[in-house]
């Protein structure tokens, strides 16, 4: 459903799946091959593991993760293996998406908040550099926050707070984006307004 945008002059971007393209499917499967493990195994310890959410908002460092990493899956992989596993989920950003941005610029202030981490952004900062030679990632926003940075995660109300206090924006005249339906509702239950992006184009043909 296309969102009423005459009353919006702010827009939060979630990254994966919205402007980054997802396959989370594809680091469990790195995982397994590397462990040995089930694919249904991997999963599962995604899913229960504490470290994970741990290193999403900056309580653990890298080498701590990697750490966890090993001895979870009872590996001993080099970093670049691991990191390879992890950022298999992410794949490409494509340029048409960066052009909407740059157009919805000129017309909203565009906001970050993405569940993510160092190795993470590493990889998609450089992939967008690889796209967009002349303009960063940071460029195309008015701030870009991660969850990391912010200790909080998605769908924890504070993980919108400092970008809601930081630039006193209204609530009712913010949109939010994000593919999990489950962040969309904690979004509309601060007040925001939420569109769910469930395929990755969906925004770039909706929003004007």
């Amino acid at each position: 459903m296309t969102p009423d945008l005459s009353n919006i002059d702010s827009i939060i971007f979630d990254l994966g799946g919205v402007i980054i393209n997802l396959d989370e499917a594809a680091t469990i499967k790195a995982f397994a091959e590397i462990s040995g493990r089930t694919e249904n195994e991997v999963l599962e310890l995604s899913k229960t593991a504490e470290f994970f959410k741990l290193y999403e908002t900056g309580h653990i460092d890298d080498p701590t993760f990697r750490a966890h990493l090993r001895e979870s899956l009872n590996v001993f992989s080099e970093d670049n293996v691991l990191d390879g596993a992890w950022n298999a989920m992410l794949g490409q950003i494509p340029l048409h998406r960066l052009e909407k941005l740059e157009l919805l610029s000129q017309k909203y202030k565009l906001f970050v908040m993405s569940n993510t981490n160092d190795i993470h952004a590493r990889f998609f900062l450089r992939l967008v550099d690889l796209i967009s030679p002349n303009k960063s990632f940071h460029e195309y926003f008015t701030q870009v926050y991660f969850s990391q940075e912010v200790g909080e995660r998605k769908p924890n109300f504070g993980a919108w707070q400092p970008i809601l206090n930081d630039h006193q924006l209204d609530t009712s005249r913010t949109l939010f984006i994000d593919d999990k339906l489950e962040n969309i509702q904690a979004a509309l239950a601060m007040g925001l307004n939420g569109f769910h992006n469930i395929t990755p184009d969906d925004w770039v043909n909706v929003i004007e």
